[in-house]
């Protein structure tokens, strides 16, 4: 990046809020592993290890093994004691455990970068996910954005980037980009993805 940087510049953080107009990749993990290698490309970042990408319903299986092991463990020390136990509160654990398995769940995930990282939590029952990307090493917002409006069918971004800094203020801009990827700070629109300078 050309422009000037104060001289206790820490890094660019770019967050985003996006609604979309479907569920479209928001529950795909291979997708989500793909445009995390690809932000990384795009961006020349360095990743540390591959991107990690999980999907809600499976963190419910180990809290279900974990309820397995519970009624086990209860079950066999009420047999030692001559006794009959009513697991009631396993019950309902398990109950709520399938019903969750049975909703629609979101993806989170991460990059971990040598220059810091980026991150997305998707909600694919509300069409919207959030996005951030930090690094101390300057990128061009657009990269990620690009990315990011080719992967979802997005409806309207809502971005901030926050130049960050060690002692001195950070510079903060707000702007979104609509669906035509026109780029808008306070409603109206002052140039395209391609064409507006996120450094001025």
């Amino acid at each position: 990046m050309s422009p000037k940087r104060p001289n206790d510049f820490a890094g660019r953080h770019l967050i985003v809020d996006a609604s979309t107009y479907n569920r479209r990749n928001l529950t795909s993990t291979d997708t989500i592993f793909s445009l995390f290698e690809a932000i990384a490309r795009n961006l020349d970042m360095t990743l540390v290890i591959p991107p990690i990408v999980c999907r809600y319903p499976f963190a419910n299986n180990e809290l279900e093994v974990f309820c397995d092991d519970i009624e086990e463990e209860l079950l066999r020390m009420a047999k030692e004691a001559g006794e009959e136990l009513r697991l009631r509160p396993i019950e309902v654990m398990k109950r709520y455990l399938k019903k969750r398995q049975a909703e629609d769940s979101g993806v989170t995930g991460i990059s971990i970068w040598a220059e810091s990282h980026s991150a997305i939590h998707t909600w694919d029952e509300d069409n919207y996910f959030s996005f951030d990307a930090f690094s101390c090493k300057d990128y061009d917002p657009s990269d990620a954005i690009r990315l990011l409006m080719t992967t979802f069918d997005v409806e309207v971004l809502n971005c901030v980037d926050l130049l960050r800094c060690k002692r001195s203020l950070p510079k903060i801009t707000h702007f979104q980009i609509d669906d035509s990827w026109n780029v808008l700070i306070d409603g109206k629109i002052v140039g395209d993805l391609d064409s507006y300078d996120f450094d001025t």
